[in-house]
């Protein structure tokens, strides 16, 4: 596990040390992004995206293994599974997420939240048999998201370019930093609880699926030729908001504010 931390570490640091020094440039093309003095009415699609070309090749790629491999594998898996046990699976799945929520909660030194996402684990843990049911919802305990991209961002990294991650789909420089971390933190807890490799893959497969089946959204649906830069600019705005707790952030919705 030591190794695993250890790389993690130096990831995380090459990291931040490319997002200090892209920050300057980024800031200057969001300024020059968002200037609505021109008439641009689309400048709110615009998204710091230096390697635009490679992420359109990537993006093509997702969309490729999504439509034809994901999906029918969705498919088949909504149609074998039934859905009160695809619920106590996303449920089970999302009960272990609590584990780096919380941490990142106490990274952020929001103890107020920490404390809820603590008490949802440990109701859905024990009322809840080992997560598989959410009585902590019905308790009124809501489920929050943060992860360790969100961390950096409350500390003043800056997201860095867009990326389009194989598979995986749209992330900035920062959020690929956070997902490594947490990432780790997964680990950390599967070697701490003794799951065997065999069992641990098979479990991320799962998990894989039932998130994969409970996303509304495939390559395709926006029928559209501008579907690439819908999806990236939605992506920074649901992030966006995620950091801020839900508040705006003024340089990205001035821009949508022009066009109405």
């Amino acid at each position: 596990m030591g190794r695993r931390i250890g790389t993690g570490l130096w990831v995380m640091v090459i990291g931040c040390l490319l997002l200090s020094g892209c920050a300057t440039q980024q800031q200057e093309t969001f300024q020059h992004s968002y200037s609505t003095e021109n008439g641009d009415h689309l400048a709110f699609l615009d998204v710091y995206d230096p390697l635009e070309p490679l992420n359109r090749r990537i993006y093509k790629f997702n969309t490729v293994v999504d439509n034809n491999i994901l999906e029918p594998v969705v498919r088949g898996y909504k149609k074998v599974v039934p859905s009160f046990i695809r619920t106590g699976l996303s449920n089970f799945f999302s009960n272990i997420g609590e584990i780096p929520v919380m941490l990142n909660c106490l990274l952020q030194t929001k103890s107020e939240k920490s404390g809820e996402v603590l008490a949802r684990f440990m109701v859905n843990t024990t009322a809840g048999i080992f997560g598989f049911w959410d009585p902590a919802t019905n308790m009124g305990l809501i489920k929050y998201n943060e992860d360790f991209g969100q961390t950096l961002a409350v500390y003043g990294v800056p997201a860095g370019p867009y990326i389009v991650l194989p598979i995986l789909g749209p992330s900035t420089l920062r959020d690929t930093t956070g997902k490594v971390m947490d990432n780790l933190t997964k680990t950390a807890f599967v070697e701490l609880a003794a799951i065997s490799s065999s069992a641990d893959l098979t479990l991320s497969v799962v998990d894989g699926l039932t998130l994969r089946a409970s996303l509304p959204f495939s390559y395709g649906d926006f029928d559209s030729p501008f579907e690439y830069d819908l999806v990236r600019a939605l992506y920074i705005d649901t992030r966006n908001l995620l950091i801020n707790d839900g508040a705006f952030v003024e340089t990205h919705f001035k821009a949508r504010e022009a066009v109405k």
